[in-house]
């Protein structure tokens, strides 16, 4: 979104956006490609949902900066193979960085329409709000390093935000036929 609009809108921002419901129409996806795209992404979307709300929050809140590397580790492309039966050397994400990629995709199935020549604002926002939870996920992360609890805190709070922004358009175009809406978060730190 910053990059075709020169902005960086907040989420709440977002959700009052023009190119959003009520203010205007979403892309026509059809309900089997809403459909296949909910029951692929929505085991990963809340299992990293889960995580969020649950383990990341309760390590913040605990100051128990360990657990925090594990839970947003970025992973790594192998570097060749090892010589160890030809397995690679590369180190997964987590789940939790993981869950973004799951939301992407799954916005690209909600937000627009295979006849769309190009992405479509609405689809551009949802990007925007998964590309700034994962820059919060950095922060809590550089956060932890630094055993600085404060900043943990703001990373999180600001991770949930824009968490709970993405949800909001992408529940728009769920209806029943497709699956259960996402619930946002609701906890806090």
């Amino acid at each position: 979104f910053y990059f075709k609009y020169g902005l960086r809108p907040t989420p709440a921002e977002v959700v009052e956006s023009p190119f959003l419901p009520p203010q205007a129409e979403l892309p026509f996806a059809p309900v089997q490609r809403r459909y296949t795209g909910y029951q692929k992404y929505q085991g990963r979307i809340n299992g990293g949902l889960t995580l969020f709300s649950g383990e990341l929050r309760s390590a913040i809140e605990k100051g128990a900066w360990a657990d925090i590397e594990p839970l947003l580790e970025k992973g790594a492309k192998s570097k060749g193979n090892s010589k160890v039966s030809g397995e690679g050397t590369g180190v997964a994400a987590s789940d939790l960085r993981s869950s973004c990629r799951a939301l992407g995709l799954f916005a690209n199935t909600v937000l627009q329409s295979e006849n769309d020549s190009g992405t479509t604002t609405a689809n551009l926002l949802a990007r925007h709000l998964i590309n700034e939870v994962y820059f919060s996920f950095d922060d809590i992360a550089d956060a932890a390093k630094a055993s600085d609890k404060e900043a943990a805190k703001a990373g999180w709070l600001r991770a949930k935000d824009y968490l709970n922004g993405y949800l909001r358009i992408v529940n728009f175009p769920i209806s029943s036929k497709v699956g259960d809406k996402f619930t946002l978060i609701d906890a806090t730190l």
